[in-house]
C-alpha cells in the first residue's frame, strides 16, 4: 500500500538523506536486488532504523552537540579579537592624533616666530563715566593721567583700557571657505553623498551637513587636514580612496581642500578669519605658559584712603570671592564696600562703593583692574571698576534691569561683562561706559570669565548652554554642550585656550575652546556644584552644595578634600598658593582650607569679635 502512496523517486531521495545522518557507525547497507521495489527496500530500512540501539542514536546527537559548542567557541573568540584589534586601532588613532597635534602646534609656533614680535598699539586713556541722570552723583570719576605698563616692583599701576589689534596674526592673502569648495564636493561625491544616499552617512550637499560629519565621527577635524578622514581618502592616504571608482582628483583640487581645512573648514572669511586668530593666540598661549609664572607680578594696593567697615547686624552670605591672578590679594563684598585681604585672609583695607548693594567682586586677568558689580534686586544693575594700586573709581556703567549674577573684566581689551536675569551679555567699553555688543541667551546668564588675552568671553546659563563669544565683532563662536542643568562657574585657564566648568549636575568639566571639544569630565560634588576656581600651580577648585572643598590637576586628578562645611558654598578662591584654599557660605562664613593638612576653619570677616 506504500508503493500506492509514495512515488520511488521520493523514497530514493529519502533514502538518501536519512541514512548518512542516522546510521553512520554502522556498515553500509548493500544494494538491494533490482527485482526489489523501493517500497520494499523502504520498509526494510525502517525496520533497522527501528532497531537502532539507543546508545547509537544518543553518540550521534552529543557528537552533534560537541561541534555545535566548538563552532560557537570559535565565533566567541574570533569576536573577541575582533574588539581587540579594534581597541588598539582607536589607541592607534589617538596616539597619531596627539603627535599630529604636536606637529601642527609646533608649525603654528614657527610661523609665529618667524614673523617676528608684534608691535603693541599705543594704550589709550578711558574717559570719565557720566553719573546715571536719575542717580545721585556719588564721586567724580577720576581718571589717571596716563597708562604706563606694570613694572616688577609694583609701583605703578596699569589701566590699559584699548585692544592690542596690532598683535594680531598676518592673515593668508586669500582664505578659502566653504564657498571655494561646494563645486568640488557636488561635482565628485553629491552623486554618492546626497540627503537620499547619504552613504557613509554623510551629506555633502550643505555646509551644515558637512559639518555634521559622516559615521567614522572624525569626518572634519578644522584646523587639522591629517585627522581629518575626508581629506585622508581624497588624498588617498586612506583607503577606500574617494572618489570610488575614479581617477584621483587633481593635486590643485586635493591642495584648496586642504588649505579649507587649515582655514577652519568655515562658511565664511569672517569665521576662517576669526579661527585663524585662536589658533595664532593659542599657539602663542601655549609657548608663553612655561613662562607665564615669571610675569611682572600684579599691583597691590597702596595708601588707600582710611575708610570705616561697615559690620552688618547680621552676616551676609559671602556669594563671591576673587583672587588676584598674580599678587596676595583677595576681595569679597562688604555693605557697600569692597573688602580687601592678602594671600591669608588678614584684612589690608576698603574700598567705598557707591551701588546699594554689591554683589559680584572679580580681577582682570592681569590683576590691574577690580570689578564690584550690583544695585538695587529687581530695579537696578550696575559696575564699578577700581584702579587696584590707587584704590580710586574708574568707571561706573550698566543699564540692568536688576541686580547682574555674573560680571567680567579685561584691562588689556578695555571691556567688562554683565549678565543676568535678563538672558542677555552686554559687554561694554571701559573708555566711555558704552556697549560694544549684546549676547542673547535663552535662560538667566550665571558665570562669566574673560580668556586671558581677551579675544574670547565665556559666558554660562540656567539651560545648561555655555557660549564662547568672540569679542572681535561678538559673534558666537563655540557652543559647549555637556552639563546636564545649570552652568554655575566658569574659569579660563592662564593659557587661555582651555575652560573648566562647574554645573547643578555636580560635574567638574575641561574644554577644548578652539575645537569646542571637552577634554574631561569628573564628577565633583554631590549636588550642585557652584564654583571653580584655576590657581598656582594649575590647580583647580571647585566647591558646591555637599559644604566640600575639592582640588583638582589639571588632568582631572582629585588632590584633595576637605571636610564638610555643613553649609552650601557659594564661591571658592586660592590663598597665597595653591595649598591654601577659601570659600564662601550662605552664612556669612569664609571657610579656611588646609590642603596639606585637610583642614577646613570658618572665619567671619565681618564679625572677627566671633
Amino acid at each position: 500500500m506504500r508503493a500506492n502512496r509514495i512515488p520511488d523517486a521520493l523514497l530514493s531521495l529519502l533514502l538518501a538523506a536519512l541514512l548518512p545522518a542516522l546510521l553512520p557507525a554502522q556498515e553500509p547497507t548493500p544494494a538491494p536486488a533490482p527485482a526489489v521495489s523501493a517500497a520494499e527496500r523502504l520498509d526494510k530500512l525502517l525496520q533497522e532504523l527501528a532497531g537502532t540501539d539507543a546508545k547509537v542514536w544518543q553518540g550521534r546527537l552529543e557528537k552533534l552537540e560537541q561541534q555545535a559548542k566548538a563552532h560557537d567557541q570559535q565565533a566567541a573568540d574570533l569576536r573577541a579579537q575582533a574588539m581587540k584589534l579594534q581597541q588598539q586601532a582607536a589607541e592607534a588613532d589617538a596616539a597619531a592624533k596627539s603627535v599630529r597635534t604636536e606637529i601642527e602646534r609646533l608649525k603654528e609656533l614657527q610661523k609665529l616666530l618667524s614673523g617676528g614680535k608684534p608691535t603693541a598699539a599705543p594704550a589709550q586713556t578711558p574717559a570719565p563715566a557720566k553719573p546715571a541722570p536719575d542717580k545721585p552723583a556719588a564721586e567724580p570719576v577720576k581718571t589717571p593721567a596716563k597708562s604706563e605698563p606694570p613694572k616688577a616692583d609694583g609701583k605703578q599701576a596699569s589701566v590699559a583700557v584699548m585692544p592690542d589689534h596690532a598683535a594680531a596674526d598676518a592673515m593668508p592673502k586669500e582664505l578659502v571657505t566653504w564657498t571655494h569648495v561646494q563645486k568640488i564636493f557636488s561635482e565628485n561625491c553629491a552623486s554618492c553623498h546626497d540627503a537620499d544616499e547619504k552613504k557613509g552617512g554623510l551629506d555633502v550637499t550643505s555646509f551644515a551637513a558637512m559639518r555634521q560629519g559622516g559615521g567614522s565621527g572624525r569626518t572634519l577635524v578644522p584646523g587639522e587636514p591629517e585627522q581629518s578622514r575626508l581629506y585622508l581618502l581624497i588624498a588617498r592616504k586612506e583607503q577606500p580612496f574617494m572618489p570610488r571608482n575614479a581617477d584621483a582628483l587633481p593635486a590643485e583640487v586635493v591642495s584648496k581642500l586642504r588649505t579649507w581645512i587649515e582655514h577652519g573648514a568655515a562658511e565664511d572669511e569672517g569665521a576662517a578669519r576669526t579661527f585663524l586668530k585662536q589658533r595664532a593666540a593659542a599657539a602663542k598661549a601655549s609657548a608663553a605658559e612655561a613662562g607665564a609664572d615669571s610675569a611682572a607680578p600684579a599691583p597691590l594696593p597702596e595708601h588707600l584712603p582710611v575708610v570705616t567697615l561697615r559690620v552688618p547686624a547680621r552676616p551676609a552670605p559671602v556669594r563671591s570671592l576673587s583672587r588676584s591672578p598674580r599678587a596676595s590679594l583677595l576681595v569679597m563684598p562688604g555693605q557697600q564696600q569692597v573688602l580687601l585681604f592678602d594671600g591669608d585672609l588678614q584684612p589690608l583695607g576698603v574700598l567705598e562703593c557707591p551701588l546699594p548693594r554689591v554683589d559680584g567682586v572679580t580681577f582682570a586677568a592681569d590683576g590691574t583692574l577690580l570689578l564690584a558689580a550690583g544695585g538695587a534686586p529687581g530695579q537696578s544693575g550696575e559696575a564699578v571698576v577700581y584702579d587696584v594700586h590707587t584704590g580710586k573709581q574708574l568707571l561706573r556703567c550698566g543699564s540692568e534691569h536688576d541686580v547682574p549674577l555674573a560680571s567680567a573684566v579685561h584691562a588689556a581689551s578695555g571691556l567688562l561683562a554683565l549678565g543676568g536675569s535678563g538672558k542677555l551679555v552686554n559687554v561694554h567699553k571701559l573708555q566711555d561706559g558704552s556697549v560694544l555688543f549684546t549676547g542673547k541667551h535663552d535662560d538667566f546668564v550665571l558665570a562669566l570669565d574673560f580668556a586671558p588675552d581677551g579675544s574670547l568671553l565665556a559666558a554660562a546659563d540656567r539651560s545648561g548652554a555655555l557660549l564662547v563669544w568672540e569679542v572681535d565683532g561678538g559673534r558666537l563662536g563655540q557652543t559647549l554642550s555637556g552639563h546636564k542643568g545649570a552652568v554655575n562657574g566658569v574659569a579660563f585657564h592662564r593659557a587661555g585656550r582651555q575652560l573648566a566648568s562647574v554645573g547643578a549636575d555636580g560635574t567638574l568639566r575641561l574644554w577644548d575652546v578652539i575645537d569646542g571639544k571637552e577634554l574631561w569630565q569628573k564628577p565633583a560634588h554631590q549636588g550642585q556644584a557652584f564654583a571653580v576656581a584655576f590657581g598656582p600651580d594649575d590647580h583647580i577648585a571647585t566647591a558646591g552644595q555637599d559644604g566640600i572643598v575639592r582640588t583638582w590637576d589639571r588632568q582631572g586628578k582629585a588632590l584633595a578634600s576637605s571636610p564638610a562645611a555643613g553649609e552650601w558654598l557659594y564661591d571658592v578662591a586660592f590663598g597665597s598658593s595653591s595649598e591654601l584654599v577659601f570659600a564662601g557660605d550662605w552664612q556669612g562664613r569664609v571657610h579656611r582650607f588646609d590642603v596639606k593638612a585637610k583642614k577646613l576653619t570658618a572665619l567671619v570677616p565681618l564679625h572677627p569679635a566671633q
